[in-house]
Parts: C-alpha cells; structure tokens; sequence
C-alpha cells in the first residue's frame, strides 16, 4: 500500500516489488555460499570466479532499476519489496541518498494477512539450510519479528515511519502527519496521490477487501477501519505467536512508540492470556528447535532500550528538516 503511494508521486517510478536487489544482496550470497561448508564442493580455484559473478550480479541489480529510471524521465525509483529491509545496512551504502520508508505495523495484522496470503515458506535466517515450515502463526511470527528486528539497521536520518495501525484507525491526521516527515525529508508529497488509498492493495483478483479511503469526484474521503480481525484472532494464536514477538514487541514500544500501537480492538497480550485454561499451551516454533526470536538479526546483535530510545520522535517532530530528498536519484548526484 504504502510502495504504491510512494510510487504514485509523477518523479518516481514505481517498481513494485521488485525483488532484484534483495535477490542479489540477500539470496544469492546464501546460495553461492552454501555448498562452501562441504569440502570440495567449491575448489579453490573457482573461489574467485564464484565472487565475480556475485559481484556482476550485485552491480547489475542496482544499475539496471536505476538506468531504467533515468531512461523513462523519473529522478528516483521506488521498491517495496518487504524483504529489503534484512539488507537495509547494505542498501544504505549502495544508495547513500536513498530514502527509506519503514511501515510498522502490529504482529496481529501482519500474521493474519501472512496466513491468509499463505506465504510462508522459509524460515527466515535458515534459507542456507532451506529450512521449510508450515504457513503456521509460530512461523509468520518468526518473520514478523525478524523483519523488524532488522529494521533497526536503518540509517536514522533517512528512515521515515508510517504507522499502519494508527493510519487504520484515525486515516486523516496519521496521513497528513506522515507527509509532513516525507516533506521535510525533501520528498516532492504534491506528487503524491492520495486516491491510492481507495485500491485495495496485496490481494488475490476479485477480493478487494476494505480502504480507508473512498474516492469522491477529485476528493478522497476518510473512514476508520480494523487493521486486524478481532474474530480470528484467537487465544491459541496468541499463545503461539507470544514467545517469538514479545521481545521485539517490546522493541517496537519503545524505538517507535509515535507510530507503532496495537490495532484497536484488541485487548492486550496479557488480558488474552490471563483468561487462558491451563490446558492451553504454545505449539512448538516451527523448523526450529526453541524460541526463534532468541536468534540475533543476521547482521547485528538485538538492541537494548535506553531510557530515551534514539528513533522515538515526537508526533509533531519533522524528519531531517532542512535536507534535501534523498530518494535514489536516476542519476549519480
């Protein structure tokens, strides 16, 4: 929803999910580098050609998206592929003016619509290993949970947080609050088309489901909407998805406490489990033995609180006043 908004802005091409980069950053280095573990499966002198190709690859990706762009009149691109975000730190260097946009949203709602989407398929870290599971809450937790954790790579001055929940549940002000940190990021928001949020994003055809928006003429008209299904949430659900969210849940709380909340309607972790039998336990993580919140993110140790977290900015607070946009360029400025 939000790849598509940014991408409505006329300078900016929209290129979906365009995958390429995490497949090249992020995929491909874990399988080229699987069969090293094996003694003679990579010789020695294959070693240098393995990481040429890689490097090709790797240029290729950034280049490509960024030619295109510049052939096609736009100044900047935009890519929202989801998965980005666990090769943010290297993306940060590759596109050093490049503007980041985190959506947070609570595990809920991520888990329900992963479920429903039915896409998952890998363990996230283990995809050396292929490790397979189940489309599972435990599983869709797991992703939830080491998605974010990753975001914390992200460079602080070119990160701007859009909250989902709160965007569901009070559109207009969360919006235009939003666009305020777009603008003093340098973004060009009069581009913007906020007739995005009346299309129904990430569905399969033919089941569109509910917009907070609602196209009047040239106007968009706002109305609240659940950003989680109360009535499929369910205890057991909660049990699973608790030993592998709460951590980072609690992360969210403090680094993004502006813009991450939990969906209106629901009670509280400790409200559902405290009304749970003592027959009621968690299922065990899938594809894993243990908790997998447990694991560090890949490319750095889990953060600790401080009493006064770094990204956590005040509602009224603009991002990065006085700078100029820092959407990837089509051409190397």
């Amino acid at each position: 929803m939000i790849g598509n908004y940014i991408g409505s802005a006329r300078s900016v091409l929209n290129a979906g999910e365009y995958r390429a980069l995490y497949l090249a950053h992020g995929s491909l280095p874990i399988q080229l580098s699987g069969a090293r573990k094996l003694a003679g499966l990579i010789p020695p002198e294959w070693e240098p050609f393995r990481r040429e190709y890689m490097g090709e690859v790797q240029k290729h990706a950034a280049e490509f998206i960024t030619r295109v762009a510049e052939r096609e009149g736009y100044i900047a691109f935009c890519d929202s592929f989801p998965r980005n975000v666990l090769i943010g730190g290297v993306l940060a260097e590759i596109f050093p003016e490049a503007l980041f946009v985190l959506t947070v949203r609570h595990y809920t709602g991520v888990i329900q619509s992963l479920l429903r989407l039915e896409t998952i398929r890998v363990l996230p870290g283990s995809e050396d290993q292929v490790d397979w599971v189940d489309p599972t809450t435990v599983a869709a937790g797991t992703l939830w949970s080491r998605h974010y954790q990753a975001s914390f790579n992200l460079p602080d001055d070119r990160t701007v947080v859009f909250g989902y929940d709160r965007f569901c549940a009070d559109p207009e002000p969360t919006l235009q609050r939003f666009k305020l940190q777009l603008d003093a990021a340098g973004f060009p928001i009069d581009e913007l088309d906020d007739g995005t949020f009346a299309q129904s994003h990430a569905n399969a055809p033919g089941t569109e489901r509910r917009t907070t928006g609602r196209k009047n003429g040239s106007s968009v008209q706002w109305a609240p909407i659940p950003s989680y299904d109360a009535s499929r949430w369910t205890l057991q659900m909660e049990l699973d998805a608790r030993p592998v969210v709460s951590a980072t849940d609690q992360l969210m709380q403090s680094i993004f406490g502006a813009d991450y909340s939990e969906p209106v309607g629901y009670p509280g972790s400790n409200a559902l489990i405290a009304k749970a039998p003592t027959s009621l336990a968690p299922n065990a993580p899938a594809g894993a033995a243990g908790s997998p919140d447990a694991a560090p993110a890949r490319h750095r140790p889990a953060p600790v609180p401080g009493p006064t977290p770094k990204r956590q900015r005040a509602l009224n607070e603009p991002l990065g006043e006085g700078k100029r946009a820092r959407v990837r360029p089509a051409k190397g400025q």
